[in-house]
């Protein structure tokens, strides 16, 4: 039986784990392509992606420190291999201090190409690497601004124009304009660009955009805060003070691919922690139940009851998707009920080969301490084995 169960427990990982990205062939699904210093410690953008069932997500890192052929080597792994590719495989681009000097021709030729002609959209958020990288090459001709420069330590908050499209107009009310902001740069929008907020009392844009083209052009975004840590919750310490931050980003998206925006923004944020907590508390049930494998416990019986759970909960992804977030909550609440029955299963389980272990520790601690205790006793106290020594005299004859 424990022969039949790792393989089932190994399945059942695979599934929590890789699921979600099973759906990527979903239309409804989007598909974002992360340049630049992109790693989840100093972007937000890959714990949002991954927490939201919305998105699917790959990268091409490049942060500052990498010498030239570790750029390549990475290129040569992440970066699409044809112009084809990179418009087919991809919704979305997004550049964090993108570190792309390195870039051959044909690479600044298919993303120039896919955001003027391409109806590609693209983010960008710099720092060093605007004035060194971007600047000089093709794809400065793609952004909305002039210049950027500095990365000034000093508090803002944003203020969104109330006469623009609703993409950040529902999050007023939610109190976003109060996040605090604790650095910025100051950049300079070309004439023809939309301004859709200002840092103040700084009085200088934070998001301009525009399409830079006809109507072939995807929409290309600048935010002048760089992926500020605090605002956008780049640590967990900070996620509590915009708790919209993701959702705010995805109206961003939804807004530059014409899809509808988000109508409810409280009830999709709390559908996906519904989704979020449920995956935690799975994939704790699994980290037990691989635990109690190694020790010979039969897990077959409870992964089954997780993969029917599985086919249960996938439902949900499906609302989640058609942005029915009110079945999305009540589905979640059903299956995680279940769940914890099958926690409270797991932890049965655990206990239980804990006990043997403990057992036999305990077994083995003291057969050792009594066979010990015994010889010490034998030959220390009572001291049969030992006979007095007879008293000799020395004499002369």
């Amino acid at each position: 039986m424990v022969c039949l169960a790792r393989p089932c427990v190994t399945w059942v990982l695979i599934v929590v784990i890789f699921g979600p990205y099973c759906l990527g062939q979903d239309e409804r699904r989007i598909s974002c392509f992360l340049i630049g210093s992109v790693q989840a410690g100093i972007c937000p953008l890959p714990n949002f992606f991954t927490e939201d069932p919305m998105f699917t997500w790959e990268q091409d890192p490049h942060q500052a420190g990498l010498n030239m052929d570790e750029r390549k080597r990475l290129d040569r792994l992440y970066f699409p291999r044809s112009r084809k590719m990179l418009l087919e495989q991809f919704d979305m681009v997004f550049f964090a201090d993108p570190y792309i000097d390195h870039f051959t021709a044909t690479q600044f030729g298919d993303l120039y190409y896919a955001f003027t002609q391409g109806r590609m959209p693209s983010y960008w958020s710099f720092g060093p690497a605007y004035g060194q990288v971007i600047q000089p090459s093709i794809l400065n001709d793609v952004l909305p601004i002039n210049d950027y420069k500095g990365y000034i330590h000093q508090g803002w908050h944003a203020v969104f124009r109330r006469d623009r499209d609703p993409v950040f107009l529902p999050f007023i009310e939610l109190g976003v304009e109060r996040v605090p902001g604790e650095a910025y740069a100051r950049m300079w929008p070309r004439e023809g660009t939309v301004t859709w907020a200002d840092m103040q009392p700084l009085d200088l844009p934070w998001v301009v955009s525009w399409r830079p083209g006809g109507k072939e052009a995807g929409l290309t975004w600048v935010f002048a805060d760089e992926f500020n840590y605090y605002w956008w919750g780049t640590i967990s310490e900070a996620r509590g003070a915009n708790p919209y931050a993701l959702e705010l980003m995805t109206n961003v998206i939804l807004y530059s691919l014409d899809r509808p925006l988000l109508t409810d923004i409280l009830a999709r944020r709390s559908a996906r922690v519904s989704i979020s907590n449920f995956r935690s508390q799975k994939l704790l049930v699994i980290s037990m139940m691989e635990w109690a494998d190694k020790f010979g416990a039969n897990t077959l019986p409870l992964s089954n009851k997780l993969g029917e759970l599985d086919e249960e909960s996938s439902s949900a992804y499906d609302l989640y998707l058609d942005q029915q977030y009110d079945d999305v909550i009540s589905t979640m609440a059903a299956v995680s009920s279940k769940l914890e029955g099958i926690t409270a299963l797991a932890v049965q389980l655990k206990d239980r080969a804990l006990f043997w272990v403990f057992l036999f520790e305990w077994l083995a601690v003291t057969s050792a301490a009594t066979v010990a205790g015994v010889i010490v006793w034998t030959l220390m106290i009572r001291r049969k084995v030992y006979r007095p020594v007879k008293v000799t005299r020395l004499t002369l004859r």
